[in-house]
């Protein structure tokens, strides 16, 4: 038994398509219904049942997941070359998706009943490897000399002299100058004020 109310705004529009397909008849809604109505086509007949589903752009496994049920009932009417059994889904926003059920799974069908061919999945191919022995060089072709000015990279400026975080670059202490490098240091301990 399905929960909820009937899906009226959703079956009026399921007739509507189907009466461009040729003619329909329409059955009273009861609790255990196989499918909602049948079209009569040239050649076959098609018995539908729609079914509200909550993602319509899915894999068609999702598709078998969400209305089990609807297609338990729909595969146990006879199959054959002049039959065909169709789920319709449908978003309660109004958007439909076609489908024609088989004994194995589902096939996908447009507004008019016809096949739509699967998407093909691209074929992934894999790199060649790389050849084991090494490859000639390429041969170098000598820089030219570009004027001054012409260039398209701006002049380098020398790196400032790095400091530490902290450091004074020139302490005084009573008058003389010192510095932590360390070539300094030597010169001050031979003079004997090192420190």
């Amino acid at each position: 038994m399905t929960r909820g109310r009937r899906p009226l705004m959703a079956l009026r529009e399921a007739v509507l398509i189907a009466k461009k397909r040729g003619e329909t008849r329409q059955f009273m809604h009861e609790p255990y219904l196989i499918c909602n109505f049948v079209i009569y086509c040239p050649g076959f007949v098609a018995h539908v049942r729609i079914k509200r589903v909550t993602r319509i752009h899915c894999p068609h496994a999702w598709i078998e997941r969400d209305a089990a049920d609807a297609l338990a009932t729909l595969r146990t009417i006879a199959s054959g070359p002049g039959i065909s059994r169709e789920l319709w889904a449908f978003l309660p926003r109004g958007s439909f998706r076609f489908f024609r059920v088989t004994d194995t799974g589902l096939i996908e069908l447009d507004r008019h009943g016809s096949v739509i061919p699967e998407k093909q999945k691209p074929v992934i191919v894999a790199k060649p490897a790389l050849p084991a022995q090494p490859t000639a060089p390429a041969q170098e072709t000598p820089a030219q000399p570009v004027p001054a000015g012409q260039g398209t990279t701006p002049p380098v400026q020398a790196p400032p002299s790095p400091l530490s975080v902290g450091e004074n670059p020139s302490k005084t202490c009573t008058g003389q100058v010192f510095s932590n490098s360390p070539s300094d240091e030597g010169s001050h301990k031979e003079k004997g004020q090192g420190g």
